[in-house]
């Protein structure tokens, strides 16, 4: 019979474990860093119920074109009731159909909408006119975009401004030692601002990205590293921290008084805004993100809330752009695949404290869940599922900290806290001090930025160890694996650290009766079908469905796009626009490959290409691979085999619009 491992025959974690007095206890690293309490995470901080808010509207469908107006004066006429208890009150949306051409705004607090139920029989906002986000909180915010964090609360009064003294502060303490502290008192909310210096970029390894020959830029020097805490005590010049910290302070290379410590002023951002049970659809569109209309819900609020919120066909979905807000129960469906190497995210977090907790999405090409630049934790995926070819959990770009994916499911990509490097516009170094823990996934890069670490703890999956996106070397330093293909017995870190710090009331106050593995149900889901494509000479077809971009096609139709070519069909194919000058099809090979073999054909009677040349990314730059003139219906090219990142055929000369039918890449075995 095969053993079945219970609480007690399971590993437990060298990292974070119970002790002998039944507390967790942490291992640190010689630094004295450890694994942060995430349990901050979520509305009111973590461990709050979600309130039950009164309605004092009800609005109906309308049956007419646009329903907006009618639904926007609802939420201005609770708007202007008084607060009680933190809250103005509901409007709700009747079961029914909705047309909406424009968001509905929430802008002031306490303000909640309600639908009828997010299934077909519940209330379904359709989405029509020009781009936008179906709902929007927050105030003097209403254009919440993709990867911009709102500042509205980073204000600070400069007269009681002090530095952090201590050569060291280790990520996960919430203790800081300051020049003077007389001028705070406890209770104060402080602002901690963590330079940018060209000492630290430098030993990050962040100032040799070179793209195309062109140097990036990682992170500017005018950006700081923002966290908010409140002091809970203060003994002499040490200050005691309410939540800890997400990154360390190395006076070595930030300098020995620029770590700042400053009275906050109070938060400019609307408070208490919840959208709950309703359904958000707009029409399913083949395309690329760069292309697609309409979004779900962008929240620039504190305190806020999204629960069973289903999102059909919206692309770049969500944006978290407050604090202290929890995502419950949102499932994002998308009927294609993202067209395009570049990729959409349907979870932004851009804030902190945020929980994304029993959250599904089902897509292709797409990042799941990114975060932002120095966006600070602790933030936290919870018991989420996520499915679709090619897509995976990668936080984006340019140092966010403090991340947790705990007991997360992504049978089909990847969970990677890795170094992208000039990946985008120089993303860099993505994410320090982050955690995956319990989760399953196809595959794991868990790599450790320069003086910093990431964790892979009860992980089930393939590890994978690469240079920085777009080099061949040196490969990063993996990052920290403990009890890998095992899960531990602790089986959520997040409500292990919750249950430790406001006891099990708070685990049923968010929904969870047990921190066991009765309360994960998405650990059997099964991995989609991976196509592939075999040629019976040269092999498997390496280029066979990847992403792939192109200088444009013909008559703007997706009946010619890129796709086409890699699809594995003579019969469809990719044709570039009329006159254009020098046409090119790009394929992103999604991590580094080995090919030494390149086979091209076009579509019979459109034989229009006379010169050519096919490039690899290799080092961040194109090296040539083949060159040539006719292409025909089977041209074939072979090369030193050479580690791509990313291929592109460039079309130097046709005597018509060039069409490609077949645009195959391999690694073929020498015969004997």
């Amino acid at each position: 019979m095969p053993l079945v491992l219970t609480a007690q025959t399971k590993p437990q974690s060298q990292w974070v474990h119970p002790g002998k007095n039944g507390k967790l206890t942490y291992k640190t690293t010689a630094s004295g860093d450890r694994i942060m309490d995430f349990s901050y995470a979520g509305y009111m901080g973590g461990g709050v119920a979600l309130p039950n808010i009164a309605v004092k509207k009800i609005i109906k469908p309308s049956g007419g074109a646009d329903d907006l107006q009618q639904i926007q004066a609802a939420i201005e006429e609770v708007a202007a009731m008084p607060m009680i208890n933190g809250s103005r009150g509901a409007v709700l949306l009747s079961a029914g159909n909705y047309t909406c051409s424009g968001p509905i705004i929430l802008s002031a607090s306490g303000v909640i909408l309600k639908g009828s139920g997010m299934d077909k029989n519940g209330t379904t906002i359709h989405m029509t006119g020009n781009p936008h986000a179906a709902i929007i909180i927050g105030r003097n915010n209403t254009n919440i975009r993709l990867g911009s964090t709102e500042k509205a609360d980073d204000g600070e009064i400069a007269s009681t401004q002090t530095y952090i003294t201590d050569a060291y502060v280790p990520a996960g303490t919430n203790i800081i030692s300051v020049a003077d502290a007389k001028a705070f008192v406890v209770g104060d909310t402080v602002i901690i601002r963590r330079p940018v210096t060209d000492a630290w970029v430098h030993f990050m390894r962040m100032d040799d990205m070179y793209r195309d020959g062109k140097k990036e830029t990682w992170i500017a020097k005018t950006r700081q590293g923002v966290i908010r805490r409140k002091i809970v005590a203060i003994t002499g010049n040490k200050l005691a921290l309410n939540i800890p910290v997400s990154d360390c302070y190395d006076a070595r290379y930030l300098g020995a008084t620029s770590t700042t410590v400053a009275k906050a002023e109070p938060s400019q951002r609307i408070t208490q805004v919840g959208v709950e049970n309703l359904h958000i659809q707009c029409p399913p569109l083949e395309s690329d993100y760069g292309h697609a209309p309409y979004s779900a819900i962008r929240v620039g609020g504190d305190d806020c809330w999204v629960k069973d919120v289903l999102c059909e066909e919206t692309m770049n979905a969500t944006v978290l752009a407050g604090n202290r807000i929890t995502m419950e129960h949102v499932v994002v469906k998308h009927t294609y695949t993202n067209l395009g190497a570049s990729k959409p995210t349907d979870f932004s977090l851009e804030g902190s404290q945020n929980l994304i907790d029993r959250c599904e999405i089902n897509g292709g090409n797409t990042y799941f869940v990114w975060t932002s630049v120095l966006v600070p934790g602790p933030n936290v995926l919870l018991n989420c599922t996520f499915t679709g070819l090619g897509s995976r959990i990668q936080p984006h770009q340019r140092w966010a900290t403090g991340m947790l994916v705990d007991n997360c499911t992504v049978p089909d990509g990847g969970i990677d806290f890795m170094n992208r490097g000039v990946a985008g516009s120089g993303h860099g170094w993505t994410m320090g001090w982050a955690v995956a823990w319990n989760c399953i996934a196809k595959t794991y890069i868990i790599q450790n930025p320069p003086g910093a670490t990431n964790w892979a703890i009860g992980c089930i999956g393939t590890r994978q160890q690469t240079a920085r996106l777009f080099d061949s070397a040196p490969i990063e330093p993996e990052g920290t694996f403990d009890s890998h293909n095992k899960p531990v017995a602790i089986q959520s870190l997040y409500l292990a650290q919750l249950k430790e710090r406001l006891g099990m009331q708070a685990l049923k106050n968010i929904g969870y009766s047990s921190n066991s593995i009765t309360e994960f149900k998405n650990k059997q889901v099964k991995p989609q079908y991976v196509p592939v494509l075999i040629d019976k000479d040269l092999g498997k077809d390496e280029a066979f469905h990847r992403p792939v971009n192109t200088s444009g096609n013909r008559e703007n139709s997706l009946k010619y796009n890129g796709d086409k070519a890699l699809d594995g069909s003579s019969q469809t194919y990719w044709a570039a626009n009329d006159n254009a000058a020098t046409p090119y099809l790009e394929v992103d090979m999604e991590g580094p490959v080995d090919i030494n073999t390149l086979q091209i054909s076009e579509p019979k009677g459109l034989e229009h290409v006379q010169e050519y040349k096919v490039e690899g990314q290799v080092n961040s730059d194109w090296k040539l691979l083949a060159r040539g003139t006719a292409v025909g219906q089977n041209k074939i090219a072979r090369f030193p085999k050479t580690t791509v990142w990313k291929v592109r055929l460039t079309v130097l000369k046709s005597s018509a619009y060039p069409a490609i039918s077949d645009f195959g890449l391999y690694l073929v075995k020498p015969t004997k």
